[in-house]
């Protein structure tokens, strides 16, 4: 059965990188090939393999610390590479892991990977995922289903993909619209404006008392007690309406936090 992707990886990188990989190709509808789902119990390693590249249209190759490390790996990545330059088509689709220096490092060692646009490994699943969706489907000639989007850190000016988290130049985390603790102060400012606008008016309303059960009773906003509770909803309904509002209004700002 042919399949779109090889995953080629060392297994230091199969549960961090691998895994989360595969289950979002799969949510896409790319069929992948990975030696744990295909490799059974006794079945020749090699043989196996050999089948898997034979009906796999591109090869994701997962670049790390432990795949430099790895002889088998290796001899995945030669015989695709032959492959690839004896059939003059796109097969390998970089994928590299690790920091600047780990990245710069495995392409002074695989100086054919600099002929290529390889993709960053961020812990973001999805974006890469959607990168090789388009990869796959701009070398098939089909129309892209998403523009991947480019933004400079704040800090070290590194590019990077749209839906990267962490930067790779210094670390620092990447954050998409406003942080937690931005829309839990626009919830309390709006809530504390609203609720003391709730109280003024509720004090200077004409108020009455009626009598109930032998007790004189205010009846401020003719509501009794219910005008305190009123109050309260109207400052939460405030605070979530306005902090949407500015959510909805910063959705495209992105900034880097160290």
């Amino acid at each position: 059965m042919n399949k779109d992707i090889f995953i080629c990886h060392a297994s230091e990188d199969k549960a961090s990188v691998a895994r989360p990989l595969a289950a979002c190709l799969s949510e896409r509808g790319l069929s992948y090939w990975i030696d744990e789902a295909e490799i059974s119990a006794g079945e020749s390693i090699t043989q196996k393999v050999n089948e898997g590249l034979k009906v796999s249209k591109f090869v994701v190759v997962i670049f790390s610390r432990a795949f430099m490390s790895k002889h088998w790996a290796k001899r995945e990545l030669w015989s695709v590479l032959n492959q690839e330059a004896k059939s003059g088509k796109i097969i390998i689709i970089p994928l590299l892991v690790g920091s600047q220096t780990e990245v710069a490092g495995i392409i002074d060692e695989f100086p054919l990977l600099n002929d290529k646009s390889f993709l960053l490994w961020d812990g973001d699943a999805n974006s890469v995922s959607n990168a090789i969706q388009n990869a796959v489907l701009k070398v098939q000639g089909a129309s892209p289903t998403c523009v991947t989007e480019m933004h400079s850190c704040g800090h070290c000016a590194t590019p990077f993909m749209h839906g990267v988290h962490v930067c790779l130049g210094c670390q620092g985390s990447i954050k998409y619209g406003l942080t937690q603790r931005e829309r839990m102060n626009i919830r309390k400012i709006s809530a504390a404006i609203i609720g003391m606008l709730s109280f003024i008016t509720m004090v200077h309303f004409p108020s009455y008392s009626e009598s109930w059960l032998g007790l004189e009773v205010p009846m401020m906003w003719g509501m009794g007690f219910w005008s305190i509770p009123l109050a309260a909803i109207l400052a939460l309904g405030a605070g979530l309406y306005f902090e949407a509002r500015a959510v909805a209004r910063k959705a495209l700002l992105v900034r880097t936090f160290r």
